[in-house]
């Protein structure tokens, strides 16, 4: 089978049991596919990862409700919006480009349960959006519990996926699979054994370079911080406390806002680094802030591990 296929930048899918989307198409060659399929015809959804820069194959296959032109407040100018009913789940083997729009070629229906069955378990983001997750332990620091929460796409209303983990994997990489899940499904609306492995090795080189950033400039705020969210833990909180703490003492001295904001950030930084036993020299300071400030593992899960840990989430928030 082939159809117009049209990339989704934010991962945002409808649901696959019916759920309608609306939204606004402002590039003209991917509205004017829209038209050409018209109202009733059916199209594929895929998302356009940001972290790839290239379309990720798995998408939802949905029908044309209805098509008007408005106009955009924000723009000012009139534009091309749709509401879609997500139908099912489908792969594309390849995509085309013609003078008529992108065609998702081959395209065939896959079974998130169906994989599971198989040994391959999928978390499937079609029709939620995950926004923040926490990670818990039990009275035994290995009794692992992850939580990601975020909305429904429909609806708006909160949704959230629990996984019990147990023993699966070790504290020290908990939270890397929390930002990770959030960081696959963000990105392909999906989390695969593959996704999952990727986007943990991507989360764990941002929080060694916002370790290497924040040391070197002397940038306390940023440690933590990735593109999926930021990561909680013991660096990054003495770090919001210090620097509260220190720039309170810097205003109450009499400096101005600027002077006292860069002296707290120089005594947090020396006082996290000398505290934690974090090196200050480049090359140490970024895998020493890792371990030690932050309690990550860097090293490479194996795939048959996460397969057992996706396998303790539901497919989605309504399974």
């Amino acid at each position: 089978m082939e159809v117009y296929a049209i990339p989704i930048l934010n991962g945002v899918l409808p649901r696959t049991d019916g759920g309608v989307l609306q939204g606004v198409f402002l590039e003209p060659f991917f509205a004017n596919s829209l038209v050409k399929a018209g109202v009733g015809s059916d199209i594929f959804l895929f998302p356009l990862s940001s972290d790839d820069q290239k379309p990720y194959p798995v998408g939802v296959l949905a029908r044309i409700e209805d098509l008007w032109t408005d106009k955009v407040p924000q723009m000012g100018t009139n534009a091309l919006f749709a509401r879609v009913m997500g139908r099912e789940r489908y792969k594309a083997k390849s995509f085309a480009i013609s003078n008529e729009g992108m065609i998702a070629l081959d395209v065939e229906k896959i079974d998130v349960h169906e994989l599971r069955n198989m040994g391959y378990p999928v978390i499937c983001g079609a029709g939620w959006y995950p926004t923040g997750g926490y990670t818990t332990f039990g009275s035994d620091r290995r009794d692992i519990e992850i939580t990601i929460y975020g909305f429904d796409l429909e609806t708006g209303k909160d949704v959230a996926i629990v996984g019990y983990i147990g023993k699966e994997i070790e504290p020290e990489k908990a939270h890397t699979v929390e930002h990770a899940i959030i960081r696959s499904l963000k990105n392909y609306a999906m989390c695969t054994p593959k996704t999952l492995r990727e986007c943990m090795a991507r989360e764990t080189e941002e929080l060694k370079w916002s370790v290497e950033i924040g040391i070197a400039k002397k940038l306390p705020e940023v440690f933590g911080v990735t593109r999926s969210g930021f990561c909680g833990n013991p660096l990054t909180q003495m770090a919001s406390f210090y620097l509260t703490e220190e720039l309170k003492n810097q205003l109450k001295s009499g400096e101005n806002f600027i002077d006292s904001l860069n002296a707290a950030r120089n005594k947090t930084v020396s006082k996290l680094t000398k505290e934690m036993g974090i090196s200050s020299r480049k090359g140490v300071r970024h895998l020493q802030g890792l371990k030690k400030g932050m309690f990550h593992d860097d090293t490479p899960e194996e795939m048959k591990v996460l397969k057992r840990v996706i396998q303790k989430f539901p497919v989605n928030p309504w399974s």
